[in-house]
């Protein structure tokens, strides 16, 4: 019965150590989530051309430090050129970059800058909008 009580003093030291190192991690260390990476393996690209004069559909999409996009939903019109506006918290983490699927815009946003793409969503449909580590998501729908 002794040896019982050592041990389950035992496991409860080692389950508070291991919660503290999980709490404290990182404390002190230098790190924050300013320094999460960004996907620096895809092109950095700002869209296509637009012709002077042409109409131009503006939208602003901002990552925000507590997650996810302040815009997470986008509505376009198919056929009509898109100025996407992006723009980051800097402590955004990895939401500082911002990648379009299927229209070849990846924008990063470095010091809370806004930075913009021009693209024209060909048909209708969704386009899906992401981080480079996907955790940031939104969608822009053409229609």
């Amino acid at each position: 019965m002794v040896d019982m009580k050592y041990a389950f003093a035992a496991v409860a030291v080692f389950v508070v150590a291991f919660v503290g190192v999980m709490l404290f991690a990182g404390k002190g260390s230098g790190q924050n989530i300013a320094d999460m990476p960004i996907d620096e393996s895809i092109p950095i690209n700002a869209g296509e051309q637009v012709q002077a004069g042409a109409q131009v559909q503006e939208v602003a999409v901002r990552a925000l430090a507590s997650g996810g996009y302040d815009n997470p939903t986008v509505n376009v019109k198919a056929g009509l050129p898109v100025k996407f506006d992006f723009s980051a918290d800097p402590r955004s983490g990895c939401g500082r970059q911002l990648i379009i699927d299927n229209v070849g815009v990846n924008l990063v946003s470095r010091n809370g800058e806004t930075v913009s793409a021009t693209f024209t969503p060909k048909t209708a449909g969704q386009y899906n909008f992401h981080c480079g580590m996907n955790m940031f998501r939104g969608v822009l729908v053409a229609s």
